[in-house]
């Protein structure tokens, strides 16, 4: 099974330039929890990934303005990528355990040749073929 296949194409994504409070906002009406981050909506080229947990314990809790905070300024990147003709039979991926809140997070980011986003797979683990480990 081929990554393309399982993704969920042209998925929702946040600006580099969106504040924390607009990324929540989306997040809120998306009734979404992760979104990648890419430099515009319009070329889309990834930059890694910002979750809900990642504004409250890495800009509010810290005690940042979330008016303030971009999307930018609390980016993971260490969340996998793929590009749609990955094969995910035997795919794996390392659980990242946040140290704080023992929350884990898997999520996959697909991406073209041109490491634009063209993908998302919220839940690899629920992927038969996945290993997450």
């Amino acid at each position: 099974m081929r990554a393309s296949e399982v993704m969920i194409a042209d998925p929702v994504v946040a600006a580099a330039g969106a504040t924390s409070s607009e990324v929540a906002a989306l997040m809120r009406v998306k009734n979404i929890s992760v979104v990648p981050v890419v430099d515009n909506p319009k070329d889309r080229h990834y930059m890694g990934t910002i979750s809900d947990r990642d504004i409250v314990a890495r800009c509010v809790g810290a005690g940042h303005d979330p008016t303030d905070c971009s999307a930018a300024d609390h980016v993971r990147t260490d969340t996998p990528i793929v590009k749609p003709e990955t094969e995910l039979k035997g795919f794996k991926i390392a659980k990242q355990v946040d140290a704080t809140d023992h929350h884990i997070r898997s999520t996959i980011v697909v991406l073209n040749g041109d490491k634009k986003v063209v993908g998302f797979i919220p839940h690899p683990e629920e992927v038969q073929g996945i290993v997450v480990g």
